[in-house]
This record gives structure tokens, C-alpha cells and sequence, in this order.
């Protein structure tokens, strides 16, 4: 029968045993922990030796000081006697084994020389006719006469047929003290050693498997692996236990006792240590060990040392440790009487502890196991810094499981009432959104119980924002507002919500209570949102920022810079970019994956918003890979945001492929992508199926609805639509619609305004606000928007019976370059072809490379090329019709922009004056720097100043002309275009003719076709 994970030892056993049988034998020792199993290892070679012929002999050493001297070699003689037939037995010196097995009195001292070759003669004389192999097991328990025998043997039996293995715990003869450690050591420098470890995970679970008769799923045989370290005989144990029902975070008896006797053989100081090691957890690190047990470190260091020679605890680098496997741990911590105690001495010790990795959550988890021995206060602190650690990780169950347990330990309701609250926002966000609805109905019954208006308030806006706008959540906004302001006016909740929030803000503010006025903020700013807003709330985040920073909550920091460039925007603010960059600074410098996913978020909206579609994508997938697992609202952000992203870009497809499940307005999306692709029907259909103002409605929404109701107007000429949306929007003028706190970006209000004025006919009005927007759109570095505006800006020029086609040519290459395929189709502003059919959505003609290999299609005929220098050169100006590139960044694309201008030298003596000046001051700068921040900033402008005048100097330090560059920039680009012109006319003659009629190449290239390229 194979033994699991144990075929390479297996191997050596068998062929130690062939080569005794054919021609002369050896010494195997088998060396591993208890249980390992070295039993089963060499009883399976032992009865591979029988089927071969062999005399198997077989003696085992006893753990008692009152076993006998040479106990082993005892019942390995009497198994000799008995196996042997009476001309083999005749053959031995029996007088001599006679005495050794205690039936004749001996006339030479038992370990002396003539005993040792009686029994070695002896295996020898047997094995002239049959090989022989003798196995004796736990030598770490032998006296020190057997092992000196085994030695003995060995050295004489090595030309013979005679084969000896022992099996001994390395770990415990390699301790320092053991009294055979002198002995073993020669005898392991010539012996074959085989030393068992640990099964790996797959054969944890195939022994598991095998013992329980029902295979273990992969979730289970981890948690074996990493209890047991592999141990065969622990993971059977456990099998066991498993298969009759309990969980395999029982130990099993025989498990606790064979690990109680491995402990019992450390010296005292060393179990001592370990004991508290095990309090602190599987993993641990020296210096909190050292602290913990008021020991020095250096104490510590020699204790451990010992630890780790027994196999018992691993190095892990950088100061840290392990247990060999979990069991040993719990076998530690399970005899303790003293936990609660320990545990607080950790809580202690890790008190002045710098902030890092893990820390919160250590805190949190001694805390908790102290019992009464820590006061209930700085429990649930520790709890809920530990939460909010684990949320800004984005470990969702974590953070969940403290904010449980700072609810099982708080008695006080007005604590509880915030833990109910921030464990329901916990799960709104990133868990189910249904026991997030249980969560802050709990703290909506504690706040009812302690009868304080505030409270309730507070609890009401957090259920009204995260929850829904739904009867419950209405009746309970005015009940808070009946308690704290005083009976509701006829407003809808929104307003009596808004009320309320500045309230609870203002009471917070005279309270000096920062959480309640954290609170109120937020809630001031999210239930203004809406048209209008944007510049109070620029206000808002600016305060909150600082409360932040006061009460050093980088989330909420984190947040509010965020949302600060998201009101800029609204506000067609360029310096959104400026604040962009600074939130990205925070989120660099604080390294938080949360925050980190929030970054790559709102790069890749900005990217989308610049037109930089590829760069938008790959952020949304570092951001998904970031997020992973992630569930709650952050799902309805993940849709939206690739709808927006594929809406941009004209991919209907894609945003047909997009599921809508729990999205709480599809037909919004859904009749969105409807109108952009001049499906009229079914856009008028989805808004007239659905009252965007229903019992459903979120403000954060309402942008984006009058950019939809706008563009229905506009495509359908409904003059009735087109003045109700104009109405709503011709107060926000030179502003933008954004909703969903930024996810959404629709675009100028003058873009819309000057459609609902095309519908009304009103030419001039629209000429003029279709000119705001596009200036706007440029203004905000907007491509893609400012491709939409001018679309619709030449419809309004030829209303007026003004020419456009130069501002229609520009429209076509700009939605070219960018890759908007709605725009670069020959589709007209309402959606329509040109013959009022629908686009020809057909193959697209294309110059891709994946890998070696260039797909090349045009005019319906598909090539494909070897890669090529001139190829890639054509890419690039394939992917910016229109645009020319320089030939210096084609040979070059990491070339300093100054290498591209001209022929004058790179940097003429006053440059040089200034670049050296600048360095002075940098230096002297980086000096004073009042912290690292600011002189780590220094110093990469100094570094990049640096590379800057490497780049310009030449050999000797001898300044480059720029000249020099360009030219041999535009030979070199302009040849290898030829070169792959020239070989892709042999294979698509017309696409190189194409190419050859709209490509020019010099000291700039560039491609003037208007031919739409798959990249």
C-alpha cells in the first residue's frame, strides 16, 4: 500500500534493501517528530525485505530509567535466536549473546569490544545465507552502550548483507544537554539520512480522504494543514474526529498527550516562554514576546533558539516567529489558568507599540480575551479602531466581526447606538444590504429607548442615506425632526431631512462632540446633493477635511478630498485636476488599500472624462482587483461605472451585455444607451414607463435624469419636455451635471441646454450655450465632451444657415483619435444615419499586435505581419489622426520634451545658469525641509533636474545640439516606415497605398486619413 506524500523516502528504503539482498547492506537512520511517521515508513520496508527473503530483525528502545542496558540489541538477539535454524545459531559466539540476554554470567564488561563483535558476528553469520536487516526504533531513548553498538555494527558490517535502521526524534537529540547528541553525531555522518517533514496541503487532504472515508472540501484541508503542519498522525486524529461530527478544531487525545510529552522535555524557562508566546498568537515577533514576559531581548533570543532546535517554533526573518503547527499552540494555551491575565499583560505591552500592520487588530483581539481585567471603555476603543483598520483594508468580515464584539462588551446604549450605526454603514457598503436594514433599525430602538432627540435624529439620516427613502425611513425623518426642531412643515424628506442634519451639525458644533458633528456633516452634504449644490459643498468637504485631520480619520480625509474635486468639476472648475493630484498625494503617502481602490476609481474617471480610454479601463481593473469580493453599493459604483465608460465610447454592445440586477434605476441606463444610439422608441419608452420622481427617488441621481430627459427632447422635438427640462436647468448655467458623488460625469448644463433649445427651435440661444459648453470642455481638458458639443454645435450652425463643415470634418478625426465609435460611424447628432437608417455597425478595420504578430484589416480584407520597428511607428500615428508626432519621440518615447524642438543646443548658458541656481536652492531647500515629505518632494525635482541636463550633455560633458537628435531621428523613423510600407504592399497593396497617400514622415509624422483603426 503507498504511503502519502512519502514516495521519495519510500524510494531510498527500497533501494538500501535491494543493494543488502544483491550485495552488501548500510546504516538508514530515519529521522522526524513524533508522529511524522517513521513507524509506518520503515514497517513498510520491513516487509518489502521479508518478501525478498530477508531476515528482518527488530528491537525498540524504551523511555524509562529502568529499561535495561543494550534493551534495543536485547530483542533484536532474541529474535536472531528464534529466527535462526540450528546451523546458523551453532555459528554465533553464544556464550557472549548468552550473557547480553542475561541467561549466563558474563566474563567481560557488557559494553566492552568482544561483545560488540559477538553480536556483530552473529548478523553476519546469518547473513551468509539470507540478508539481514535489523530496525531499531526511538533511538533518542537508547542508553548509550546500544548506540555505541550500532556504531559498532555498522563500521563492521558494511561489506556484508546486513542491513541496520534506526528511527530516532532528531529535534530532541540535537538539543542541547541530551546525553546521546555526542554519539549520534558520527553515527549520522555515515549513515543515508532520511528526515520526514510535514505532508503537504494536497496530501493532508488526500490522507484525510482516505481515513474518513469522504473527501474534505479545500477550505477544510487548509485549516488542517495549518493546525497539524502535515503530521500524519495529527491529521489523522483530526480525520477522525471529523468524520464522527466534530469540528477539527478539536484535539484529539492522543494528539494533546504526545504533545504534552514533547513539551515536557523542554527545559522549564523555555515552556514558560512559549506559553506566553502562545497567548500571543501563531505568528509572533521577539521584542512584543520579550515585553510581554518581562524578559530581555536577548534572553528571549537564546530561549527561542532552543524552541526552534526542538522543531517546535520557526524562523520566519525580520524578528517574527511561528509555531511548528497550531496544536502545539493550543496545547500550550489550553493549560493556562491564567489567560485573562496574560492577555491583558499583552494589551499592555503592545500599548506604546508604533502603528503597523496587524496591530489594531492584535489589540482588539487581547482586549476582548482580557475579560474584566481591561474597563469596558478601552475595550470597545480598541475594538473600533480595529474595525475601522480592517475597513480601510476593505476586510469586510473583520471589520464586521469587532464592531460585534464592541457590541457584546458595551453596556452604555448611547455607545451602542453609534456601533449599531457604523456596523449597518459598514455593511451597506460593502455586505448585504438587508442586514445592514436590521442594524440601523436596532439603533432607530435604542435611540427611541434613551429618548435623546439628537440620537435619534443621527440614526434617522443614516438609515434615510443608506438604506432608502422608503415610508419607514420617512416617518422616522419626521419623528426626529417632530423631537429636535419641532413639528415638519409640508416639505418633501429630503428638505425635512436637510433641516435636520444641519441641526444635529449645529448641536454637535456647541457639543464639541466631533463624531456627532462628523456625522451631521456628512449628512448635511449628502442630503443636498443635487443641482446647485456643488458650491456648498465645497464648503462642507473643506470643513470636513479639517475635523478630520484633527481627529486624525484618514478615511473620512480621504473622502472629503475626494469629493472636493468631484464639486470642482460640477463646478467646471479646472482645478479639479489640482485637487485631484492632491487627494492621489494622500492616498500615495497614507498606502491604505481602501483609499488605494478609491484612487484608482477616480483616476480612471478623470481619465475617461480626458478621453484617455485605455487608461480608464486599466484603472477600473486595478480598482476591481483592489475590491474584489466586494458586495453592497459598491457593485451598483462598478456597473455605472463601466456603463459610463462604454457610453463615452459608443460600445453598445457592451453596454448591452452589462447587468442591471439591483441597480435601482436600469430603465435610466437602459434608455440612456437607447437615445445615444438613435433607438428613439425605446428611450421614450423608458422614460415614460418610470416617474423618475417615485417613492425610489435619490437626489445623487437627479443629474443624470435631466440629462436623459433633456436628450429625449432634443431627439423627439417634444417642446412640452424641452421647457420643463430648460426651466430646471438655466439656473446652472456654466456648471456641469454630475451625480452618484462623481461616478457620473454628463457633461456641460450649456451642452443640454443648447439641445432642449434646438428642440424649441431657438437657434441663437443654442449656438450661443452650445459655444459655452464647448469652451468649457476645453477649458476642463474634457476631449471626448468637447467632441459631443461640437457635434451638436454644427447642427445648430446650419439651423442657422451657417456652414459647419470644417466644424463637422474636426468632429469626425477628433471622435476618430479618441476611439468614439458612435461619433466616427457617420452617425448624425440624433442618432441616425445619414439616410435616417441605422449605422452600419460592420468590421472594423484594424492595426493590432498581439505579441509577435500584427492583425492588419482594411477594406474588408485581413493581413498578417511580423513585428516590426516601422509597424509600431505606424500605431502610434494611427491611434492620433491628425495630431503630429514628433520623430524623436517615435525613436525615442522616453526623450526629454526638450529633445524635440529644434536644431539650437539642448540648453544654451543662461539655461544652464538657471538649472544650476535651481539646484542650489533645491539643495538648500531639502536642508531646511520642515519635514520628509517636503524633502522627499525636493528631492525628486532635484533628481529630475538632474537627468534633465544628463540627457543634454554629451561626450565629455560637451553640450548636445538638438539638431543633431531630430535628424538622425527623422532618417531612422522615416526609413523603417518605408521599410514596412514596402513589405506591406506585397501583402495588402491597397492598405499600403492608403497608408502611403495620408502618412508623411520628417522631423515630424503624421496621419491626416480618416480611416478608423481597431487598436
Amino acid at each position: 500500500m503507498r504511503l502519502i506524500g512519502r514516495d521519495h523516502p519510500s524510494g531510498v528504503l527500497r533501494t538500501e534493501i535491494d543493494r543488502a539482498a544483491q550485495s552488501h547492506g548500510g546504516l538508514v537512520l530515519v529521522a522526524g517528530e513524533p508522529g511524522i511517521g517513521k513507524t509506518t515508513l520503515v514497517t513498510g520496508a520491513a516487509d518489502q525485505a521479508r518478501r525478498q527473503g530477508a531476515l528482518v530483525l527488530g528491537g525498540s528502545c524504551w523511555d524509562s530509567a529502568s529499561a535495561p542496558g543494550y534493551w534495543p540489541w536485547v530483542q533484536v538477539v532474541r529474535a536472531l535466536r528464534r529466527a535462526a535454524d540450528p546451523d546458523e545459531w551453532a555459528a554465533v559466539d553464544r556464550e557472549r549473546l548468552e550473557a547480553l540476554l542475561g541467561e549466563a554470567p558474563a566474563n567481560q564488561a557488557p559494553e566492552s569490544f568482544p561483545l560488540y563483535d559477538a553480536v556483530t558476528s552473529a548478523l553476519v553469520a546469518v547473513s551468509q545465507r539470507r540478508p539481514v536487516v535489523v530496525v531499531l526504533e526511538d533511538l533518542h531513548w537508547a542508553d548509550p552502550a546500544s548506540v555505541k553498538l550500532l556504531e559498532f555494527a555498522a563500521q563492521h558490517t558494511w561489506f556484508e548483507r546486513v542491513l541496520l535502521v534506526g528511527t530516532y526524534r532528531d529535534a530532541e537529540v540535537e538539543a542541547d544537554g541530551h546525553p546521546l547528541r555526542p554519539l549520534m553525531t558520527p553515527l549520522v555522518s555515515r549513515a543515508t539520512s532520511v528526515t520526514l517533514t510535514g505532508l503537504s496541503a494536497a496530501e493532508v487532504g488526500e490522507l484525510m480522504a482516505d481515513t474518513a472515508g469522504r473527501a474534505p472540501d479545500a477550505g477544510l484541508v487548509a485549516e488542517v494543514h495549518r493546525r497539524t503542519g502535515g503530521n500524519p498522525f495529527f491529521v489523522e486524529q483530526t480525520a477522525r474526529l471529523w468524520q464522527s461530527g466534530n469540528p477539527v478544531t478539536a484535539i484529539a487525545p492522543g494528539v494533546r498527550d504526545a504533545l504534552r510529552r514533547r513539551l515536557s522535555l523542554l527545559p522549564a524557562p523555555v515552556g514558560e516562554l512559549l506559553s506566553s508566546a502562545a497567548v500571543l498568537g501563531p505568528e509572533f515577533h521577539r521584542q512584543v514576546l520579550a515585553a510581554t514576559a518581562a524578559l530581555p531581548v536577548p534572553h528571549v533570543d537564546r530561549l527561542l533558539d532552543q524552541a526552534a532546535q526542538a522543531r517546535l517554533v520557526r524562523t520566519l526573518g525580520a524578528g517574527r516567529f511561528s509555531f511548528a503547527h497550531d496544536l502545539v499552540r493550543e496545547t500550550l494555551y489550553g493549560a493556562l489558568e491564567d489567560v485573562t491575565d496574560r492577555h491583558a499583560a499583552v494589551v499592555a505591552a503592545l500599548a506604546g507599540a508604533p502603528t503597523g500592520p496587524g496591530l489594531p487588530a492584535d489589540l482588539a483581539r487581547h482586549a476582548y480575551l482580557a475579560g474584566d481585567r481591561l474597563t469596558e471603555e478601552h475595550v470597545v476603543d480598541l475594538l473600533v479602531e480595529a474595525a475601522r483598520d480592517a475597513s480601510s483594508r476593505m476586510a469586510v468580515d473583520e471589520a464586521s466581526g469587532h464592531y460585534r464584539r464592541a457590541l457584546e462588551r458595551s453596556t452604555s446604549p448611547h455607545r451602542r447606538i453609534r456601533l449599531e450605526i457604523a456596523l449597518a454603514n459598514e455593511l451597506f457598503h460593502c455586505g448585504p444590504s438587508a442586514e445592514a436594514a436590521v442594524h440601523y433599525d436596532r439603533a432607530v430602538d435604542l435611540a427611541r429607548e434613551v429618548d435623546v432627540p439628537d440620537e435619534l435624529a443621527r440614526v434617522a439620516l443614516s438609515r434615510f442615506r443608506f438604506v432608502a427613502a422608503d415610508d419607514e425611513s420617512t416617518e422616522l425623518i419626521r419623528e426626529a425632526h417632530t423631537r429636535l426642531i419641532g413639528p415638519p412643515p409640508d416639505e418633501p424628506v429630503d428638505v425635512l431631512a436637510r433641516a435636520l442634519s444641519v441641526r444635529v451639525a449645529d448641536l454637535a458644533r456647541d457639543g464639541r462632540d466631533d463624531v456627532a458633528l462628523a456625522d451631521g456633516l456628512w449628512a448635511v452634504h449628502d442630503t443636498m446633493w443635487g443641482l446647485g449644490s456643488a458650491a456648498r459643498r465645497l464648503e462642507l468637504t473643506g470643513e470636513l477635511a479639517d475635523l478630520a485631520r484633527r481627529t486624525t480619520d484618514h478615511a473620512s480625509e480621504s473622502l472629503a478630498a475626494s469629493l472636493r474635486w468631484v464639486a470642482l468639476v460640477e463646478l467646471g472648475d479646472p482645478r479639479y485636476l489640482d485637487q485631484l493630484q492632491a487627494f492621489i498625494a494622500k492616498v500615495d503617502r497614507w498606502s491604505v488599500p481602501r483609499f488605494e481602490f478609491s484612487s484608482a476609481i477616480d483616476q480612471s474617471i478623470i481619465a475617461a472624462l480626458r478621453g484617455r480610454f485605455t487608461e480608464a479601463e486599466a484603472l477600473m481593473a486595478q480598482a476591481e482587483a483592489l475590491g474584489a469580493g466586494e458586495d453592497g453599493s459598491f457593485r451598483m459604483m462598478h456597473v455605472h461605472l463601466w456603463w459610463a465608460l462604454y457610453l463615452l465610447q459608443g460600445r453598445h454592445d457592451e453596454l448591452d451585455r452589462l447587468d442591471l440586477d439591483g441597480y435601482p434605476y436600469p430603465e435610466l441606463l437602459r434608455g440612456l444607451a437607447a437615445v445615444n444610439r438613435g433607438d428613439i422608441g425605446t428611450a421614450r419608452a423608458m422614460l415614460a414607463a418610470h416617474d423618475p420622481y417615485d417613492d425610489r427617488f435619490q437626489r445623487m441621481f437627479e443629474p443624470l435624469w435631466q440629462r436623459f430627459r433633456a436628450h429625449v427632447a432634443y431627439a423627439t422635438d417634444d417642446r412640452e419636455l424641452a421647457e420643463a427640462v430648460r426651466a430646471e436647468l438655466v439656473d446652472h448655467r456654466g456648471q456641469w451635471l454630475v451625480s452618484m458623488y462623481g461616478c457620473d460625469i454628463s457633461g456641460p448644463v450649456d451642452l443640454w441646454l443648447g439641445l432642449v433649445d434646438l428642440a424649441l427651435g431657438r437657434c441663437d440661444e443654442a449656438v450661443a450655450e452650445l459655444t459655452a459648453a464647448a469652451r468649457s470642455a476645453e477649458a476642463m481638458h474634457a476631449r471626448p465632451w468637447a467632441v459631443e458639443v461640437r457635434r451638436y454645435l454644427a447642427e445648430a450652425l446650419r439651423a442657422q444657415g451657417r456652414p459647419a463643415d470644417e466644424l463637422e470634418g474636426r468632429v469626425a478625426r477628433d471622435a476618430a483619435a479618441l476611439g468614439m465609435r458612435h461619433l466616427s460611424d457617420g452617425v448624425t447628432p440624433n442618432g441616425s444615419a445619414p439616410d435616417g437608417s441605422a449605422p452600419d455597425r460592420g468590421a472594423a478595420d484594424e492595426f493590432r499586435r498581439d505579441g509577435d504578430v500584427w492583425s492588419l484589416s482594411y477594406g474588408g480584407t485581413t493581413v498578417r505581419m511580423p513585428d516590426s520597428k516601422g509597424l509600431r511607428d505606424l500605431h502610434v500615428l494611427l491611434g492620433s489622426p491628425g495630431v503630429p508626432v514628433p520623430a524623436v519621440s517615435l525613436l525615442d518615447p522616453e526623450a526629454v520634451p526638450s529633445a524635440r524642438l529644434g536644431g539650437d543646443p539642448v540648453l544654451d548658458d543662461e539655461a544652464k545658469a538657471a538649472y544650476r541656481q535651481r539646484l542650489e536652492r533645491l539643495d538648500e531647500e531639502i536642508d531646511n525641509a520642515y519635514d520628509d515629505v517636503r524633502a522627499a518632494a525636493l528631492d525628486r525635482e532635484r533628481t529630475a533636474l538632474l537627468e534633465e541636463l544628463r540627457a543634454a550633455a554629451g561626450l565629455g560633458g560637451r553640450t548636445r545640439r538638438l539638431g543633431d537628435e531630430a535628424e538622425r531621428a527623422r532618417k531612422s523613423v522615416t526609413a523603417r516606415i518605408r521599410d514596412a510600407l514596402r513589405k506591406l504592399a506585397d501583402r495588402h497593396p491597397e492598405l499600403a497605398a492608403h497608408l502611403r497617400e495620408h502618412v508623411s514622415t520628417g522631423s515630424t509624422c503624421v496621419y491626416s486619413g480618416s480611416a478608423h483603426f481597431r487598436r
